[in-house]
């Protein structure tokens, strides 16, 4: 009996570091090294799209604004941004959608351009990455429409700063369009 849990615990140990390993394979190239910018590739020149749904319950469209960031070499997300609007209260808010491989306590955080920088928690977690949202304030979404870049920070599992620039070339227009489908 004892022998039988030995093995077993012995094979979850096994397991769970090669998981560990390959996630760290997998999420290396992904994560750029300490204190410089991930390169993500963009895939338009506008790289903000705007994307409409119905509910099931409802004929209302519900529309978000996204932007889609993608390693280089191999495809893989890097970093979703996501803006949509509340329906509970017609504010807009922001959601991350963070890559696997970071140090969770640390949060994550945004920047425009040089302006300042704001630490928001990563919420949750799940097979395809980790979350953090934040309700965007008016004079945010102003700072996002005349900025270049909005850089996305986090640190690797191994502590290390990454920042991701996203650009915010047509996120004017963006807007505009998912206020215009109200």
């Amino acid at each position: 009996m004892i022998l039988v849990l030995a093995i077993a615990n012995l094979r979850r140990v096994a397991a769970a570091s090669a998981a560990f390993w390959l996630a760290m394979a997998w999420v290396g190239p992904v994560l750029a090294e300490e204190g410089k910018p991930a390169q993500p590739q963009q895939a338009d020149a506008n790289p903000w799209a705007v994307n409409c749904s119905s509910g099931l319950a409802t004929t209302e469209l519900q529309c978000q604004v996204s932007q889609n960031l993608t390693e280089a070499k191999t495809g893989q997300r890097v970093l979703t941004v996501t803006v949509r609007r509340d329906n509970g209260n017609g504010s807009l808010a922001m959601l991350l959608a963070l890559p696997h491989g970071l140090f969770l306590p640390s949060g994550a955080s945004y920047q425009i351009d040089q302006g300042q920088k704001t630490t928001i928690a990563i919420q949750t977690s799940d097979q395809n990455g980790a979350y953090a949202a934040t309700p965007l304030s008016p004079e945010l979404v102003k700072a996002m429409k005349s900025g270049t870049n909005l850089n996305i920070g986090m640190e690797s599992v191994t502590r290390k700063p990454v920042t991701i620039p996203v650009s915010l070339a047509g996120f004017t227009a963006a807007i505009a369009k998912l206020e215009s489908t109200k």
